[in-house]
């Protein structure tokens, strides 16, 4: 049995002339590769676009995509629907779950599977992991993190600087708040290119440099191979071929090239292996293990302990309901208009606490991510003559939500399926308050809190926030009092778009433990027990960070491109 376009419902295969037209397909006649890299979304585009700048003269680099070239950037950078609602079009069910989003275990959403991966659909957040959750990662992989790691992936998404005057007047207050002891406010990084500002967020004195909007590995790797129809396909740089289903990767028992890589075109039907002295799989937390598990001979060569834990552990973090208030200025002298806008993190300090100041809890758990006039987050104006939709009298509105960090949950698994590629999903239901009180938040931070007693922290915490706000004179409250823990305020689902763990580095279970002895890589992203075989998705992380884990996601993706660099 191979792959179809069928065997995922709303999975899109085609040939687009625009595609061709704009960078050609591999059609060397070599099936020989220094590097082939499985997937083309936010780890394996950083990671072929960095390694082809290093040795692509030298070198030959594959990239295979199994999904089809919808669009050559992000969804943003072309229109200004939400993106969330064009994703949804091309989400693909490529796992079965059973019971709904009320059941005690469900994932919500589906991922998608086209020409550069989820990241022309994502949010663009790219705030950054805090010290006291890295604690979870290994200690290598947390020193190179801390020591420039994140900051360079700063620099690769074009971070960006300033949401405006009002946005830091409203950082710089928070800054001067009680919320300031537990909590490093910022306004929140995103990968939006900003080159009319210093990383000041001030105005720089020359604007012809033209923004790229919101980063994304389609742009990446078009440019890296785009209009050349002069190179040699049959020589060293990077090559790319779209359509290309991985079935496996078995391994050459003789020669230099380590691995064989067996492909299905998922338009004609027609199977082509490929050879490669190395390997990377970038499919994502749900393909790559199914992709690991299909690769029989390679995945018996991993240690007993490795295999058991190859998808298993799929993790995500867990997210509260928004609370929202209507408000006019922040405290009694900064006026927020309808017009202005705003977005904010505060960042948990991790201080340490407890019942009788034992050191045994982490106090906050969590981030904050505030809006102010949420609707102007994403604001394109590409139709100046049309009337402008957006009300701009009236109060202003905030919102925020929690976002907490959790270990790695070993209850969640996805099982080998019966035909390799349709999984059975088993993914516990985060919006289930009891489990996040009796399981995930003992595990995180030492807490051991009954319902009531977590909703008393969010709610103390919210209160601090909306304080700081007033609405004509008057404190700022959530709107009709809905507080956590009444009226349906509680925690979300979580989703398969950045849920991690499944082919996981080194980890630790809870807060208090050692690192494990076992893990499905290693500290270096290498599966255990196979030698030049890689990955590099959401699937290697130890940990759900509070902060939406793509910025630590392309800082390892830069780290294993410059380990990779020494062995091509």
């Amino acid at each position: 049995m191979v792959f179809s376009p069928s065997t995922y419902d709303n999975f899109v295969a085609e040939k687009s002339s625009a595609q061709s037209r704009l960078f050609s397909p591999y059609s060397g006649s070599r099936d020989d590769f220094d590097l082939i890299i499985i997937g083309s979304g936010m780890g394996g585009g950083i990671l072929a676009d960095d390694i082809a700048e290093r040795v692509g003269k030298q070198k030959r680099i594959l990239v295979l995509e199994a999904g089809s070239y919808l669009y050559p950037t992000h969804i943003y950078n072309m229109c200004r629907f939400p993106n969330a609602n064009v994703a949804k079009n091309f989400a693909c069910k490529t796992f079965h779950q059973n019971g709904n989003e009320h059941s005690e275990n469900y994932i919500h959403e589906q991922p998608q599977l086209n020409f550069g991966g989820r990241s022309i659909w994502w949010s663009g957040l790219i705030p950054q992991i805090q010290p006291w959750e890295l604690e979870f990662f290994p200690e290598r992989v947390r020193k190179d993190l801390r020591d420039g790691g994140l900051e360079k992936a700063g620099v690769i998404m074009n971070e960006s600087s300033s949401m405006g005057t009002v946005a830091q007047k409203i950082v710089e207050k928070f800054q001067k708040s009680p919320l300031a002891q537990d909590f490093i406010i910022k306004q929140t990084p995103r990968a939006l290119h900003q080159p009319y500002l210093s990383s000041a967020g001030t105005a720089k004195d020359e604007f012809f440099t033209e923004p790229t909007g919101v980063f994304n590995t389609a742009e990446l790797l078009i440019n890296q191979v785009g209009l050349t129809p002069g190179s040699n396909p049959d020589g060293p740089g990077l090559h790319m071929l779209l359509n290309k289903f991985v079935e496996g990767v078995d391994p050459i028992a003789d020669g230099p090239f380590k691995y064989r890589v067996r492909t299905t075109d998922t338009v004609d039907n027609q199977q082509r292996s490929f050879r490669a002295k190395n390997v990377v799989l970038c499919g994502g937390s749900i393909e790559s293990p199914k992709l690991l598990r299909r690769s029989q001979d390679v995945y018996n060569t991993l240690p007993p302990a490795s295999q058991s834990l190859v998808g298993v552990g799929l993790t995500d973090h867990p997210t509260t309901s928004e609370l929202n208030a209507f408000v006019s200025h922040m405290g009694d002298d900064l006026p927020i208009a309808r017009h202005d806008h705003a977005k904010l993190v505060l960042y948990s300090r991790g201080r340490r606490g407890g019942p009788n100041n034992n050191n045994n809890e982490t106090l906050y758990p969590f981030n904050v991510e505030i809006n102010v006039n949420h609707e102007y987050w994403h604001l394109r104006e590409n139709d100046p003559t049309e009337p402008h939709a957006h009300d701009v009298t009236g109060d202003s509105r905030i919102d925020f939500k929690f976002s907490f960090g959790n270990p790695v949950y070993g209850g969640n698994r996805m099982d080998a399926g019966g035909d390799g590629y349709m999984t059975n999903m088993q993914f516990r239901n985060l919006s289930w308050a009891s489990h996040l009180a009796e399981s995930r938040f003992p595990a995180l931070a030492g807490w051991n809190k009954s319902i009531e007693q977590i909703w008393a922290v969010l709610n103390d915490v919210s209160y601090k926030i909306f304080s700081e706000f007033s609405l004509r004179g008057a404190p700022a409250r959530p709107e009709n009092e809905a507080w956590f823990g009444k009226d349906g305020k509680g925690f979300g689902m979580g989703t398969v778009h950045h849920a991690a763990c499944s082919l996981r580095m080194p980890f630790r279970w809870t807060h208090d433990r050692a690192f494990e002895p076992d893990s499905v890589v290693d500290e270096d992203l290498q599966v255990r027990g196979a030698e030049g075989l890689y990955v590099c998705d959401m699937s290697v992380m130890p940990f759900s960070s509070a902060a939406n884990p793509v910025r630590t996601l392309a800082a390892l993706s830069l780290r294993l491109s410059e380990r990779l660099e020494t062995k091509l």
